[in-house]
């Protein structure tokens, strides 16, 4: 064999496989193109919160694509929603034309018969020559509203509004508890005889001083000094039947011995 034939064949040979490998591309694109048929649905929840009540629209997001046409084709969705136990409570269809590929969105009114519970709504395509099926479908929630709030949320506000009310009216009562225990009492001594108020102002504040460390037991070690009454619920001094000076030094001793220490204090200011 020369070098022409032996170049010749090597041509011939070359443009075989070019033709052969045309074919097979052909072929494979031409079963490309029929298997095509590959339509599927996307649906998905267009708000953010799975929950919906009775009577509201469900927004749904959906998305047809991979058609792989430049036709146009009519594809028929159906859209069923089903309970807790797969049973269906709601359908309905419709009919779009798709090229490649579609988006919108489709709103669903929740029927009034619906009960609160967990469902799931479920989008199916139906198209001509559809080989397989295409289904997609997600759960949401049915629950009920009071004034525009649902009924969880507006049970946790409640709580939430009674555990507030609740700690204000232990904060008050504890404040009123801490005042009545440690604010200072000065009670007025103006229906007493002009010469002898001062010597009940001084029994008074010493023993509204002494509430401040010993709490209202200062009432009652100030009830049992002789000669001098007292009024054991608010520590108001009533009477002084003896030496004035002399009860006021019995009452600093007793109150010294009963707190461990030396009793300082601060008469009222007169204004």
């Amino acid at each position: 064999m020369n070098f022409k034939k032996f170049k010749k064949l090597i041509f011939l040979l070359a443009l075989f496989f070019l033709i052969s490998y045309g074919f097979y591309t052909q072929a494979q694109q031409d079963q490309i193109d029929t298997n095509t048929d590959m339509g599927t649905v996307n649906a998905v929840l267009e708000s953010g919160d799975n929950r919906i009540t009775i009577g509201e629209f469900l927004p749904i997001s959906i998305k047809l694509l991979n058609f792989g046409s430049e036709k146009r084709v009519d594809v028929t969705i159906y859209y069923r929603i089903l309970n807790n136990n797969n049973e269906e409570v709601y359908s309905e269809s419709e009919t779009v034309a798709v090229e490649t590929t579609a988006s919108f969105i489709k709103r669903i009114r929740i029927p009034f018969t619906t009960k609160p519970g967990l469902y799931s709504i479920e989008t199916s395509l139906n198209y001509p020559g559809q080989e397989q099926p295409a289904v997609s479908s997600f759960s949401f929630t049915v629950e009920e509203k009071f004034g525009g709030l649902f009924k969880n949320e507006l049970i946790s506000y409640l709580i939430l509004v009674f555990v507030i009310i609740f700690v204000i009216i232990f904060s008050i009562y504890l404040y009123i508890k801490w005042d009545k225990k440690y604010r200072t009492i000065f009670h007025d001594y103006s229906d007493k005889p002009k010469e002898q108020v001062i010597y009940y102002e001084i029994l008074s504040d010493i023993i509204s001083q002494m509430r401040l460390r010993i709490g209202d037991d200062a009432f009652k070690i100030a009830k049992n000094i002789p000669d001098l009454e007292v009024n054991d619920i608010n520590g108001r001094v009533i009477d002084i039947k003896g030496e004035p000076a002399k009860i006021v030094a019995l009452l600093v001793d007793r109150y010294e011995k009963v707190s461990g220490g030396r009793v300082n204090f601060s008469l009222r200011h007169k204004k």
